[in-house]
């Protein structure tokens, strides 16, 4: 039986799916790191802020790992911040308030361990990274939070 997935739920857990994150607060199915864990058969993936927490190489894993546990056709939905758009709009404001949000959106709150973002991402760097790592992608989207703070997700299926 497929379901769907919801990696780093947060605060916020998307309804219909079942849920992962490392901390307890934000009461998962699945309690821990997930690249601890194994699945099969996922009907769909999503997870929004969380692959910037990686390094380079330990990003093309966790996508390897989501391909593995999705079935063929299975989609893949990833939100991180957009590096590309981070350094548009910091180039455009002289507001520190903004500045300085600007900044923790490109390199994480690190108040924890987990809370460092190790790589930035933009619309041809994931394009070519989700397709070399087998996926088909089919939309890219800009979109912004806080009413500045630009986002990018991809969604993708698995070849």
């Amino acid at each position: 039986m497929s379901f769907r997935l919801e990696i780093g739920c947060g605060r916020k857990p998307l309804r219909g799916f079942k849920h992962i994150d490392i901390e307890a607060y934000a009461n998962p199915d699945f309690l821990g790191d997930f690249r601890t864990m194994s699945f099969s058969d996922v009907e769909e993936i999503q997870s929004h802020h969380l692959l910037e927490h990686f390094g380079r190489e330990e990003a093309i894993k966790v996508l390897e790992l989501w391909k593995s546990w999705l079935k063929v056709g299975g989609k893949l939905v990833v939100t991180t911040p957009d590096f590309e758009g981070i350094c548009e709009e910091f180039g455009k404001v002289k507001d520190p308030k903004r500045m300085y949000w600007l900044c923790r959106h490109a390199y994480g709150s690190q108040e924890a361990d987990w809370s460092y973002h190790r790589n930035g991402w933009w619309e041809d760097k994931l394009r070519s990274t989700f397709e070399s790592t087998g996926f088909s992608v089919l939309s890219i989207r800009k979109s912004v939070s806080r009413g500045y703070l630009p986002n990018i997700t991809v969604e993708a299926i698995k070849r």
